[in-house]
């Protein structure tokens, strides 16, 4: 009950501070602007004539593609910078001092802002995601081969994220916990790249250097998830076929395979122990 009451405290406080307001704004502006160029792109000819429907279809699903790119780090951004303020500024103001002076455990307050935070990033990936997929569908009637599944993939990045913040809030001010957490992010993005460049070149130790980025910090590998889920069967192919090429198995844009269900639970013990890690950190840190 502690834990789900700091996790309603982080809902209600987001709320406070109109940033789920800003947000929605925000959002809804790049929903219009994403159906209004949809609409037109339906819209267009060739020589005269419509955009094939196999043609509208492709470009389509290379735009929800850089779409989910582009929302993958405003998503990451976004967790590392309301995930960390969601527990070092409650001991910044003081805050927290009232609080544990009740018998309240620190771990309990650790995992109800952690909670909070995540269900709010969930709904929005739930709710971003979803709005602009429908108006991918109204415009051009093109749907993703596994939708629910990148949204899912999507939720797992924001959590890598958000729990490195906040495990990096529990010694450290809110602004430098965010930044460090996202720039954690960009690095593991980084390796996910040379990871391919050192296997489309054969290098071993480049691409093991790579993965070896990848498993510290498991955000790329749920990005490479959701992106395999949303894209055709037709780009899976295409990056199957290309994959052993040097040049072209760079392209952040297409994957072959998903990630194995190694990785994937790899990447939930990792949220499970770096959460804990937090948590114990900030039982042992002096308020």
């Amino acid at each position: 009950m502690t834990v789900l009451l700091f996790a309603g405290l982080t809902l209600r406080e987001l709320v406070r501070r109109r940033l789920v307001v800003a947000v929605a704004l925000l959002t809804l502006v790049i929903v219009g602007f994403t159906a209004w160029g949809l609409h037109r792109l339906a819209g267009a000819t060739v020589g005269g004539a419509p955009i094939p429907t196999a043609g509208l279809r492709a470009t389509a699903a290379g735009i929800v593609i850089l779409l989910a790119f582009l929302f993958s780090f405003v998503l990451a951004i976004g967790a590392a910078l309301v995930g960390a303020p969601a527990l070092a500024e409650s001991v910044a103001n003081g805050e927290i001092l009232a609080v544990l002076a009740r018998p309240i455990r620190r771990a309990d307050v650790v995992l109800g802002r952690w909670l909070g935070t995540l269900a709010a990033l969930a709904l929005y990936v739930t709710a971003a995601g979803g709005c602009e997929l429908l108006v991918v569908r109204a415009a051009t009637g093109y749907v993703p081969p596994h939708p629910l599944a990148a949204l899912a993939y999507l939720t797992g990045l924001a959590a890598v994220v958000t729990t490195a913040a906040i495990a990096l809030a529990a010694r450290l001010p809110a602004l430098t916990a965010g930044i460090v957490a996202a720039l954690l992010f960009a690095l593991a993005w980084v390796g996910g790249i040379v990871e391919a460049i050192g296997l489309g070149f054969g290098n071993a130790g480049l691409a093991d250097a790579g993965t070896l980025v990848t498993l510290a910090f498991p955000s790329d590998a749920l990005w490479r998830g959701a992106l395999y889920a949303l894209q055709p069967a037709v780009f899976t192919a295409a990056a199957a076929t290309t994959g052993a090429n040097a040049a072209t198995a760079v392209n952040p844009f297409t994957v072959a395979a998903p990630p194995p269900a190694a990785l994937l639970a790899w990447a939930c013990g990792w949220v499970a122990a770096v959460l804990v890690a937090g948590a114990a950190s900030f039982r042992a840190r002096d308020l």
